[in-house]
């Protein structure tokens, strides 16, 4: 099994409290790429009952306190990244008070909020970001709680209209008609954003 197998193993038996976060809860929204990171938001009082199912499974817990994660390693499987607290100022509550359950790889799972998917992606600003949240704007751009967006972004420090324009010109070369998708995304990221 993978360490995304593994991670929702574990939290399905044992009732831990979670959110799946970055490329994966992108690819809830809509797979176009692929990744090996598991990231993830989990409710502090579960934290217990998923160190000992992944420890049962060979993973050991290194806390990394400069990027306030706390990282399960395997010898043989991806890490799983963990949040307990906050997230690039966005506090893991918040997140797990917000996801949403989704269909990942044929099962039902909880990821964080779309839009709060787009404010981590504003916040990490690196190219493969800025491709996930073209693809956000997408797929449910005109989903999206834009009063939300707008109050959080401001909170965060973010110039989300030019963040979210930069994105658009980053859409996925698989995406068919591309100059018209940019179009109407621009249009929605302006009437949304002025």
């Amino acid at each position: 099994m993978s360490s995304i197998e593994d991670f929702l193993a574990i939290v399905e038996e044992r009732g831990v409290r979670y959110a799946l976060l970055g490329a994966l809860a992108v690819s809830a929204i809509r797979p176009f790429r692929t990744t090996h990171d598991v990231d993830v938001a989990v409710d502090p009082a579960d934290l217990w009952k998923l160190k000992q199912g992944l420890s049962s499974l060979g993973y050991v817990l290194v806390e990394n306190p400069r990027l306030g994660k706390l990282e399960f390693k395997h010898r043989e499987k991806g890490d799983i990244d963990v949040y307990t607290d906050e997230i690039s100022g966005l506090s893991v509550r918040l997140l797990l008070d917000r996801s949403v359950e989704a269909e990942l790889y044929g099962r039902k799972v909880r990821v964080i909020s779309p839009e709060d998917v787009l404010l981590l992606k504003a916040l990490a600003r690196r190219e493969r970001d800025l491709a996930d949240i073209a693809v956000i704007l997408m797929e449910v751009g005109d989903e999206l709680e834009w009063d939300y967006l707008k109050r959080m972004g401001r909170e965060l420090g973010l110039d989300l209209r030019d963040i979210l324009r930069r994105s658009i010109e980053r859409i996925p070369i698989s995406v068919d008609n591309p100059p018209k998708v940019r179009k109407k995304l621009r249009r929605l990221v302006g009437d949304a954003l002025g």
